[in-house]
């Protein structure tokens, strides 16, 4: 598999970039995942609200830390590693949060190829006191 990050103008390391700008892939496959969140991907329906209420009563940081660990989990079940994630689109209802958002993603990504990204700034999320979904694409791989 041949994975090329696009880079319109040089990424100078004064930059220190979250995100890429875009990526190509040939010769892979791709992993489309849903939005995923503190709570568990996978969950009850109807929604227990008692259940979810432990999950949401986390701050941003510790929501952001579950959300990423819950992507992790995809990544691993489709045989792909975080590395993979080409492209994230992230909803959030405080701005102010970035700085923690980029903290905690610089653990999981390359600095020299973060996944391209989009932060988008929304005023309720699925759940309430929820703060953070996020969904993506990742490129791995051809199975045998």
């Amino acid at each position: 598999m041949k994975v090329e990050a696009i880079h319109h103008v040089p990424m100078r390391p004064e930059f220190k970039s979250p995100f890429s700008a875009a990526y190509a892939i040939e010769g892979g496959r791709l992993i489309f995942f849903s939005g995923c969140c503190t709570i568990p991907t996978y969950h009850k329906h109807p929604h227990d609200p008692e259940e979810e209420q432990q999950w949401l009563a986390a701050d941003f940081r510790a929501q952001t830390e579950r959300t990423f660990a819950h992507i992790k989990e995809i990544m691993d079940a489709a045989g792909a590693r975080m590395a993979d994630i080409l492209k994230l689109t992230i909803f959030t209802t405080d701005m102010g949060n970035q700085n923690i958002l980029n903290q905690i993603s610089a653990r999981y990504f390359n600095k020299d190829r973060p996944p391209a990204r989009t932060l988008v700034g929304v005023p309720t999320l699925a759940h309430p006191g929820m703060l953070i979904e996020i969904e993506g694409v990742a490129a791995a791989p051809a199975r045998p």
